[in-house]
């Protein structure tokens, strides 16, 4: 399958950041909106952010207030990847028409560095369900097995471990909401107290064999691997395929697969459909794919108004 070549120049741009608009574009789930403030949840930190107010790339903060419990000092800067050159990533895949309207209409929209073992978990929740299950699900499991933190007079609760998760038994992981999702979270849990995945490889070893390591898990398929890769593991060639990207990479993009006329609405791809379109665009896009399905991803569910 060869690569469309790019349609036309590289914005010139100055990209800002929209806290707001990131934790909101399907890539992290335990977040809240109570009053002005935005709390997430992050491993063992509580972490909140005013909503008023944009970051651009000098470095100026403008009316955002960012604090945690425990103290998690500029925090934003990991969470956020302010530490990415934006512009410089950006500038490798916006000569494409469609990546580049995503962009012009979402500016602010970032990738976000997420705790490993919540990541790893969380993602294994959100296999064939909506953002509101997954949001549920985890919430559950944090009230359940986390510990409990007050801030602001409010009570919250941190994201258990892997280790207490792995502690859990099948009936209280099922009284989270986790149904089938049990059997996989468990198996993921497992993994990681074992060692058997092991967080630091992961991060150093190349896509590849991260990926595979990942895979010999029970539950982690192509998608969820590319997820947990991209968004914790420092993969940002990893390009997640939904049945939404597939359709988009079909019909802009003309990619297609022998076994592939026409990516079905509610139907996954085989595993060959999934690793010639996921390799397509690592080809395409370059090193820092991630960014350009983030922007994909975002742009085509807000144009088919779909609710988050």
């Amino acid at each position: 399958m060869t690569p469309k070549p790019f349609s036309q120049p590289p914005s010139s741009s100055v990209h800002v950041f929209d806290p707001c608009l990131t934790i909101n574009s399907g890539q992290m789930f335990l977040w809240e909106k109570i009053g002005q403030y935005w709390y997430g949840t992050y491993g063992n930190h509580i972490l909140k952010f005013s909503e008023s107010g944009v970051k651009d790339d000098s470095n100026n903060e403008e009316n955002i207030e960012f604090s945690s419990l425990p103290e998690y000092n500029r925090w934003q800067y990991d969470v956020f990847r302010l530490d990415d050159d934006i512009n410089k990533i950006l500038s490798d895949f916006s000569r494409d028409i469609l990546v580049s309207e995503a962009i012009r209409l979402y500016p602010g929209l970032r990738i976000m560095r997420q705790q490993p073992e919540q990541c790893m978990l969380s993602f294994v929740c959100a296999s064939n369900t909506n953002i509101l299950m997954i949001r549920r699900m985890l919430k559950n499991l944090s009230r359940k097995f986390g510990a409990k933190l007050e801030l602001d007079g409010r009570e919250f609760f941190t994201f258990p471990t892997a280790e207490r998760i792995n502690r859990a038994d099948d009936n209280e992981l099922r009284s989270c909401g986790l149904g089938y999702r049990t059997k996989s979270i468990k198996n993921m849990a497992k993994n990681i107290v074992s060692g058997e995945i092991d967080i630091k490889y992961l991060k150093s070893t190349n896509y590849h064999n991260a990926k595979k390591d990942l895979m010999r898990v029970y539950g982690i398929g192509n998608k969820i691997a590319d997820c947990i890769l991209l968004f914790s593991l420092e993969k940002l060639e990893a390009f997640p395929i939904d049945v939404w990207i597939a359709r988009t990479l079909f019909y802009h993009y003309g990619w297609q697969t022998k076994d592939m006329k026409e990516p079905k609405r509610n139907k996954k791809l085989s595993t060959n459909q999934y690793n010639i379109l996921s390799e397509t665009a690592r080809e395409y896009f370059g090193k820092y794919s991630g960014y350009a399905q983030q922007y994909l991803y975002y742009h085509i569910r807000e144009s088919a108004h779909k609710n988050w």
